[in-house]
């Protein structure tokens, strides 16, 4: 079994750069040859001239705290320099460690770095200070309470700088639950490596599989709403970019009620508000009465959350945590305590002023201060596990398959602008229009998993032996007929059961599908049940229009809503259909969705005729499933058991630290709310009516943005695969018929069915490659297989056609 933990490519090598980048602007910031001058300027400054001015020379002292140099000549003898060069190590190694530390475990938030450098760069000023009194006898210091007014204030300005060094330099690292912000590559939560750790524990190499899979119809609707209470950031994104953004476009969710997700993402986030609200009082209780134990109280949680715990060597499951891990968190917890009281006692003996011993806590013996902060991480857990204990009960009382069905959506704030942009969200919800923002249109329905185009020139057919002769002249048609023809036949081979056979050539090249029984039957249609593959089958009119096209267009804007029209009227969309020119286009999209709406295979097919040849562009899109801890409501069983509960408790204690000091940003973020989002409309306006190109495209697709990095089960790709291609025989099969029966020849379109459908691509041009080979001029080939299936657009989730881009 392997038991190291694994890190996605190139991660390693990317954190090893950025450790020389710290190490190298500290070593830069402390050197000689920047320190000399600045401390020229101090000496001129505050020595000659006699400046008074404290804030200046509190910034001159934080900026000598890296200093480091090979001369004595500025410490008095060699003992000092020494000192004074090993605090500058001890200070260049803590940040170097902290940030592996941080970074290796995904945890490299703005607030820890913060507290990371204060932390640092104070232990190295004590150091420093501490290691002077011991060994540099010679060299009298200052009296007390002046060396610590002068190391503090240094230490903790500098510690600031350090905090955002590490900001900067951690930029881009993968973190611990946060997402990409792209529309149609959101889902990057974690890393694979890491979200497999988490999910599936040491020595996980493939996808997990800890986790239930949809099977009935609504799952995936469930599962999202699940979603805004067992991920913050999901619901945040939701209520901001969706909800809030009354302007934008509403991009298409396959079978997810988009009205349902948004309340319960309002829901969850006023429960999170009540938890914020009291963490926050919390944090200003020990902020106005001791704030450098914000610090201690960071140690504090830090030390609690790993207590007692063992790792466990069950790889097929998950079980709860005996009762003795919460006896071991329990001491673990009293010793801190102890710790705490001992460490305010030895703060109060330190001769300090007045401003020191109130960041200290150090008055009447540290007691207030330690008590404070025991009482308010006591106080924090205990939110945070009242919190957990309200979500369990939703998540069991409302979620569960046999539950949701029967339970009303949540209310919503009585808000005129909520009320009216839901209202929009249900209308786009049941439109026929997608307005885009960016280059790719098909948001919603994750990255083209293939796409391929044909070209068939429309010539009349001769008179073959032993037929019917054709008129001379074939039959006119328009490209809404041939949308309705294959509509109708895609309709009709579902309610026949799929018609899952092999459309093969025969002998005069005339396509057929064969049967269970081995039969050939016309027209690709083949018998079976009425729940057949395509048994949920879903076919729209579809119409793409970029957001920055729109803005007079009379079709999509209307006079009572910023966002535009979702729905255009049949006449209006067989015009679109019948000119396919500028930055509108018509698709017949497809969908099937399977494993209760888990995977969504999508098919868009696009018709025009030039001239005399007819152009059909597919393409091909498989919505994967939505994350794997979306779906802990299929684990639910009944009401809370006493083990489930024993692990409630032991998971609120690392979640605690992140609480705790997120809530007083979170909260704030949270009452300005409604501010925030009035003064961005008031701007949103403002732009629309200066900027002719004025972007009112979709940008973020509820969907999209709860995928999954790896599908849960083997057969879901199978199954994606199988209905991509069972749908492109069967529109290839309706399009034939189509031609051959208005007396147009189908010779070339039989040559160019037969290509895709034996090998997934036409080359007309360029060069393609397929596997390891390569078509065209020049062709070269490179073949990269992926250790695992990844995403929607994995290559275990191409449908029969293969990629001719």
């Amino acid at each position: 079994m392997l038991l190291s933990r694994r890190r996605a490519p190139g991660t390693s090598s990317a954190l090893r750069g950025r450790l020389a980048l710290l190490v190298l602007t500290l070593g830069l910031l402390g050197s000689p040859w920047v320190q000399r001058p600045i401390w020229d300027r101090y000496e001129r400054k505050f020595y000659i001239e006699g400046s008074d001015s404290k804030t200046l020379r509190r910034l001159f002292e934080a900026a000598f705290v890296p200093r480091w140099d090979t001369s004595s000549a500025q410490y008095g003898n060699t003992s000092g320099l020494v000192v004074n060069d090993l605090a500058v190590l001890f200070l260049i190694a803590g940040l170097a460690f902290f940030l592996w530390r941080m970074s290796a475990r995904g945890k490299a938030g703005r607030i820890r770095c913060l507290l990371m450098g204060l932390s640092v760069s104070v232990a190295a000023n004590l150091l420093w200070w501490g290691l002077h009194k011991t060994f540099v006898t010679d060299v009298q210091l200052a009296p007390n309470d002046m060396m610590l007014d002068y190391l503090l204030p240094s230490g903790l300005l500098f510690g600031l700088v350090a905090g955002v060094l590490l900001m900067l330099v951690t930029a881009g690292l993968p973190r611990t639950g946060t997402r990409s912000t792209g529309t149609t590559s959101s889902i990057g939560a974690l890393t694979a490596p890491l979200r497999r750790l988490r999910e599936g524990g040491l020595g996980m190499t493939t996808a997990p599989v800890h986790m239930p899979v949809g099977s009935a119809p609504g799952d995936v609707t469930r599962y999202l709403c699940a979603a805004a209470y067992v991920d913050q950031d999901f619901a945040d994104r939701v209520v901001e970019d969706l909800l809030a953004d009354e302007a934008g476009a509403v991009a298409a969710s396959p079978d997810v009620d988009l009205v349902a997700v948004v309340r319960h993402c309002l829901t969850a986030q006023e429960l999170r508000q009540r938890r914020d609200l009291r963490l926050t009082t919390a944090f200003v209780v020990v902020a106005v009465f001791a704030p450098l134990w914000l610090l201690f109280v960071a140690f504090f949680l830090s030390t609690t959350q790993q207590a007692g715990v063992r790792p466990s060597l069950a790889t097929r499951g998950h079980h709860q945590p005996r009762g003795r891990v919460l006896v071991g968190t329990a001491v673990t917890a009293g010793i801190a305590v102890l710790l705490a009281f001992t460490f305010g006692v030895v703060v109060s003996l330190l001769p300090a002023p007045g401003f020191v011993t109130w960041l200290l806590g150090s008055y009447l013996g540290g007691v207030p201060a330690a008590l404070l902060s025991v009482a308010a991480v006591a106080f924090a857990y205990v939110t945070v596990v009242r919190h957990d204990l309200d979500v369990d009960r939703v998540l069991r009382t409302t979620m569960t398959r046999e539950a949701f069905a029967r339970q009303p959506r949540p209310t919503v704030p009585r808000r005129k602008w909520m009320a009216e942009r839901l209202a929009a969200i249900r209308e786009a919800q049941d439109g026929n229009v997608t307005v885009y923002s960016g280059y790719t249109p098909f948001i919603g329905y994750a990255k083209a998993a293939s796409r391929w185009s044909l070209a068939v020139p429309l010539l009349p057919a001769g008179d073959p032996v032993g037929r019917t002769p054709r008129p001379a002249a074939p039959e006119a048609f328009t490209v809404a007929e041939l949308v309705d023809h294959v509509r109708a036949w895609l309709r009709t081979t579902a309610a026949r059961g799929g018609g899952d056979g092999a459309v093969a050539a025969d002998a005069n090249g005339a396509a057929a599908t064969a049967n269970a029984d081995g039969a050939a039957v016309d027209g690709a249609e083949a018998p079976g049940s009425p729940a057949g593959p395509l048994a949920s089958l879903v076919i729209e009119d579809r119409v793409f229009a970029s957001g920055t096209s729109i803005g007079d267009d009379e079709r999509f804007i209307r006079t009572k809503s910023l966002a535009p029209a979702a729905r255009l009227s049949s006449d209006e969309v067989e015009r679109i259909m019948e000119r396919p020119t500028g930055a509108v286009r018509h698709h017949l999209a497809v969908h099937v969705p399977l494993w209760g709406g888990d995977v969504v295979p999508s098919v868009f097919l696009h018709f025009s005729t030039t001239g005399r040849t007819l152009h059909l562009q597919c393409s091909n899109h498989v919505l994967g499933p939505v994350r794997a801890e979306y779906h802990v409501v299929d684990r639910l069983r009944g009401p809370l058991s006493s083990h489930a509960r024993r692990g409630l408790l032991l998971d609120a204690v690392p979640r605690t630290g992140k609480a705790f000091y997120g809530a007083p940003f979170r909260a704030l973020r949270q009452a300005y709310f409604d501010e925030r989002h009035s003064r961005r409309m008031v701007d949103e306006l403002r732009a629309l009516e200066q900027d002719p190109v004025y972007d009112f495209g979709a940008r973020l697709s509820v969907r999209e943005l709860a995928l999954s990095p790896d599908y849960h089960n083997y057969f879901q790709v199978v199954d994606a695969t199988r209905i991509t291609s069972l749908v492109e025989r069967h529109t290839l099969a309706a399009i034939r018929e189509f031609l051959d029966a208005r007396g147009y020849d189908i010779t070339d379109f039989r040559a160019q069915q037969q290509t895709i459908l034996n090998q997934g691509l036409i080359q007309q041009g360029g060069t393609s490659i397929i596997g390891n080979q390569a078509i065209g001029t020049g062709a070269t080939a490179t073949q990269n297989v992926p250790r695992q299936q990844s995403g929607a657009a994995s290559p275990g989730a191409v449908g029969g056609a293969g990629s001719g881009k």
